[in-house]
């Protein structure tokens, strides 16, 4: 299995690269990042920190990182990418399903997906073989 604090790492580049697809990130994509977390990631495993948390609140963490650094979506979604591409093998089709799916839902979030979160799911969907 890929490593958990990197996976979750880059998972939070990716839903950034979601959200952020329009250029304003905004409250109801992160209360459906924090719904994600809760209700599928942190059931995927069951890793913690060294302080017993749970690691799947990485996503969370590197999400606000990228955002507080006013990274671009198109960068946040490229470290996913690379990181995908080096670790697909390891990346079971379950796994998969579950980061379009979490993807998906917070594209779906306000009203419907816009023309740049549609652009990173199709690529995601490629990149992933689904």
């Amino acid at each position: 299995m890929v490593n958990t604090r990197r996976f979750y790492k880059e998972l939070g580049n990716l839903f950034y690269a979601i959200a952020a697809a329009d250029k304003k990130i905004r409250k109801e994509e992160r209360d459906q990042l924090e719904k994600e977390i809760q209700q599928t990631w942190r059931h995927h495993d069951h890793t913690t920190d060294r302080f017993g948390s749970d690691r799947a609140f990485l996503i969370e963490f590197e999400f606000e990182a990228m955002e507080d650094d006013g990274e671009s979506s198109e960068t946040a979604y490229s470290r996913f990418e690379t990181f995908f591409t080096e670790f697909a093998s390891q990346i079971d089709i379950a796994s998969r399903h579950a980061i379009f799916n979490s993807a998906r839902h917070i594209a779906e979030c306000i009203r419907k997906i816009n023309t740049a979160e549609l652009g990173y799911l199709v690529r995601l969907k490629k990149l992933m073989n689904l």
